[in-house]
C-alpha cells in the first residue's frame, strides 16, 4: 500500500514537473536571478560590520565611500534581479497556467454526457480558473521559496554564527516557537480558504445558471426567487471569506509578535554578552546581529508561507488531476468514418439507465424505416429525450445494439456519427457571435 502510495506521488509529480520543459531556460533563469538576489542580501551587514568595525574607528573615508558604492551597484544588481524574477517569472507560471487550461478544455470536450450531468458548469469553471490560479503560483514561487530560502537562511545562519555562536544558538532555540505558532494558524487559514473556494464555486455554478436561464426568469416573473438563491450562496461566500480573514489575521499577528520578540532576545542577551562577555562581544557584534537577524527569520517566515503555498497548488493541481482522469468517451478500436448515413434505424433489444440505476429503457425493439417521419409522443420523464440521445451516442447503453443501414452504430466514430445528424435541443442556446456564425455551427 505504501509502496503504491509512493508510486502515485512520483506519477503526479511527474505529470507536474512536464509543463515546464517547454520553458527550462526560463525556468533556469528565474532560479539563477532568485539565487543571486537572496545571497546578495547578506553583503548589507557585512559591509555594515566592516565599516563599523573598521573604517569608522580608522577615521578611513575612501573606504567607507567605496564600500557604499559597492553596496549601491549590488543593489542595482538586485533591482535587475528582481525585475527579471516579478517579470518573466510570473509569465513563465501563467504561461504553464495556460497550457493547464488548454488540455483541461481539451479533455472537458471530449468527456461524455453523464459528466456533465454530475457536474455544474459553475464548479468546472472554478477549477479552470482559481484553482490553475494557484498551480500557476507554486509553479513559479514554489521551487525558489524552497531551495534558495533553505540556503539563504542556512547561510544567514552560519554568518550570524561568525558574530557570535552562543547568541545564535539562543536565536535558534526558539526557532520551533516559530514554527509551532505558524503551523497551528496555517492549519486554521489553510481549511478556512478552502472553504471560501468552494463558496466561489457556488457562486459561479448559481450565476452561471441564473443568467442562463434568465429568460425563463423573467417569464415567470421569478427573479425574486433567483435574487434569493444568489444571495443565499453570497451570504455563504461572505461568512467563509470572513472566517479566512480572521484566521489570516490571527496568523500575521502572531507572526509579527514572534518576530519582535526576537529582537527582544537578540537585544537583552547581547546586552548581557556586552557587559559580562566584553571580551568576545561589543555593541559593533550587537548592532550587527541586529542588523543580520531579519536575514535570518525573513526567509524561515517565507519557508512557512511555501508549505501552505505548496498545499494550495498541490489541491489546485490534485483537482486538475482528478478531472483529467475521467475517461474520455469510448469507441471501438473498428470504428470507422461515415460519410453518407442512410438506411432504417433499428433498436434492438435496447436498455438503458442512468448511472446504472433505475432503467428508463427496457428492451426496446423499434424500426423506423428510411425517410419516414416518425414522432415519440408521451409523459414526461417517458425516456422520448433518452430514445432519441442514444442514436448520436450521447450515452453507452447497457444491452442491445443500434443499426442504421443494417450497421452497428459501435462500429462507427462518434464524431463521425454525430455529423451525419441533425439535433434540434429542446433548450435554445446561442453562442457567443452572429446569427450567421450559430446557424452555421451544426455543418
Amino acid at each position: 500500500m505504501k509502496k503504491e502510495k509512493q508510486q502515485t506521488q512520483k506519477h503526479f509529480l511527474k505529470r507536474f514537473v512536464a509543463y515546464y520543459k517547454p520553458h527550462k531556460g526560463t525556468f533556469a533563469a528565474d532560479m539563477t536571478c532568485s539565487f543571486i538576489f537572496s545571497v546578495s542580501g547578506l553583503v548589507y551587514p557585512m559591509i555594515s560590520q566592516r565599516i563599523l568595525r573598521q573604517s569608522i574607528p580608522n577615521g578611513i573615508i575612501n573606504e567607507v565611500l567605496i564600500l557604499c558604492a559597492v553596496l549601491l551597484g549590488i543593489y542595482l544588481l538586485r533591482a535587475g534581479m528582481k525585475y527579471y524574477i516579478n517579470y518573466y517569472g510570473h509569465v513563465m507560471g501563467v504561461k504553464m497556467q495556460a497550457a493547464m487550461r488548454t488540455d483541461l478544455f481539451e479533455h472537458l470536450e471530449k468527456l461524455p454526457y453523464s459528466f456533465y450531468d454530475n457536474n455544474e458548469t459553475g464548479q468546472l469553471m472554478t477549477r479552470m480558473t482559481n484553482d490553475l490560479f494557484d498551480v500557476s503560483e507554486l509553479a513559479h514561487h514554489g521551487p525558489e521559496n524552497f531551495f534558495i530560502t533553505t540556503f539563504v537562511t542556512l547561510g544567514s545562519f552560519a554568518y550570524l554564527c561568525t558574530i557570535s555562536w552562543k547568541l545564535s544558538l539562543i536565536v535558534f532555540a526558539f526557532l520551533p516557537l516559530l514554527f509551532i505558532i505558524a503551523f497551528a494558524c496555517r492549519k486554521n487559514m489553510s481549511k478556512a480558504f478552502r472553504k471560501s473556494r468552494e463558496e466561489i464555486g457556488n457562486i459561479n455554478a448559481t450565476l452561471e445558471n441564473s443568467i442562463a436561464g434568465i429568460r425563463v426568469t423573467k417569464a415567470y416573473a421569478n427573479a425574486e426567487y433567483e435574487q434569493e438563491k444568489f444571495e443565499k450562496n453570497n451570504d455563504g461566500y461572505v461568512k467563509a471569506r470572513s472566517k479566512a480573514y480572521k484566521a489570516m489575521g490571527t496568523f500575521g499577528a502572531s507572526m509579527s509578535f514572534v518576530t519582535e520578540i526576537y529582537n527582544v532576545i537578540v537585544l537583552l542577551a547581547g546586552a548581557l554578552f556586552c557587559i559580562y562577555d566584553k571580551e568576545n562581544f561589543d555593541y559593533v557584534d550587537l548592532v550587527s546581529f541586529m542588523i543580520s537577524i531579519n536575514l535570518f527569520i525573513s526567509p524561515v517566515q517565507t519557508l512557512i508561507q511555501f508549505f501552505e503555498q505548496l498545499q494550495d497548488g498541490i489541491t489546485g493541481f490534485k483537482r486538475f488531476v482528478a478531472i483529467m482522469d475521467v475517461p474520455v468517451e469510448k469507441e471501438s478500436d473498428t470504428a470507422h468514418d461515415v460519410e453518407n448515413l442512410k438506411g432504417d434505424v433499428v433498436f434492438k433489444d435496447v436498455s438503458f439507465s442512468y448511472n446504472h440505476d433505475k432503467e428508463v429503457l427496457d428492451d426496446i425493439n423499434l424500426t423506423i424505416p428510411d425517410g419516414k417521419m416518425y414522432a415519440f409522443v408521451g409523459a414526461s420523464g417517458g425516456g422520448k429525450t433518452t430514445l432519441c440521445h442514444l442514436i448520436p451516442k450521447f450515452y453507452p447503453f447497457e444491452n442491445g445494439m443500434i443499426y442504421i443501414g443494417g450497421e452497428p452504430i459501435s462500429e462507427i466514430k462518434n464524431d463521425s456519427m454525430r455529423k451525419n445528424v441533425g439535433i434540434v435541443q429542446q433548450d435554445v442556446f446561442l453562442f457567443t457571435g452572429t446569427f450567421k456564425q450559430n446557424i452555421a455551427y451544426g455543418k
